[in-house]
């Protein structure tokens, strides 16, 4: 199937990876429903007017994942929308928590599981049966779930978690040729990326853009031989892929787009 002509449902599509994804799907001429939590306000700023100019072939609606009640609303607007089967779901919601265990509150455990986990089996389950058969199902994890690291633990958990659920619900989902994977991004560059790094203690001790980008390619072999640190576009490139028909026998699949972060 060509681009143009998929039906593509996004959550966390309101910004960062998910958003690159919204715009490169609506610019070539998908049908795509975004969510997010974000309200009509901070969505103009970016992709908003992206949605906007497709006109009827893109909407956006508000969507709180962590809350059953939200998605069950979400459910019905997606059948609403497409009016029948659609063919890609891709799940790109995350919240990041950098804190010991040990230190962390119930609380903040339950939203960065709920987030993290929890909204994508929610998912999974409320909108895999508008998924038409022989579609496809990603979830967007992080390289944080490949490997367990001290920095932010309830996050590589919730990610390693993620992973194997992606898995699991490939046996299931199988039987109707959904090819449900994973893809794993490790830092990627965007707008705020190199801002937050710099200013956030718990990833690095330099303070500046070009120390901490000198950090990150020491930690990405890949990059490191290229030079540069990944852009967004590397993840959505990925993910293409795995819509692809060239991926038909694809599926179960934990694909790392970190530049070799993983295996250091």
């Amino acid at each position: 199937m060509t681009s143009a002509a998929r039906r593509v449902v996004i959550t966390g599509g309101g910004g960062g990876i998910g958003a690159e994804l919204a715009t490169s799907h609506v610019e070539r001429g998908a049908t795509v429903l975004v969510c997010d939590r974000l309200d009509d306000v901070d969505l103009q700023i970016g992709l908003g007017a992206v949605l906007e100019a497709a006109g009827s072939r893109a909407r956006y609606v508000q969507c709180d994942v962590t809350s059953a009640s939200d998605v069950r609303a979400f459910r019905d607007e997606v059948r609403a929308f497409f009016g029948g089967p659609f063919d890609a779901f891709i799940h790109c919601v995350g919240v990041n928590l950098k804190k010991p265990l040990l230190d962390m509150r119930e609380d903040e455990w339950d939203r960065c599981i709920d987030t993290n986990l929890k909204s994508a089996f929610r998912l999974a389950v409320g909108l895999a049966a508008q998924v038409r058969d022989g579609g496809v199902m990603i979830n967007v994890s992080s390289t944080a779930g490949l490997r367990p690291r001290s920095v932010d633990p309830v996050y590589s958990l919730s990610k390693l978690s993620l992973n194997h659920l992606t898995v699991m619900l490939a046996r299931e989902l199988a039987a109707r040729g959904i090819r449900m994977n994973a893809v794993c991004p490790g830092p990627t560059l965007s707008d705020r990326f190199l801002d937050e790094r710099i200013i956030d203690p718990a990833f690095t001790k330099a303070g500046d853009a070009k120390a901490v980008t000198r950090e990150i390619l020491e930690q990405m072999p890949l990059a490191a031989f290229h030079g540069r640190i990944p852009q967004v576009q590397a993840v959505v490139d990925a993910i293409d892929f795995l819509l692809s028909d060239r991926a038909t026998f694809i599926t179960g699949a934990v694909l790392p787009v970190d530049g070799g972060k993983a295996l250091v």
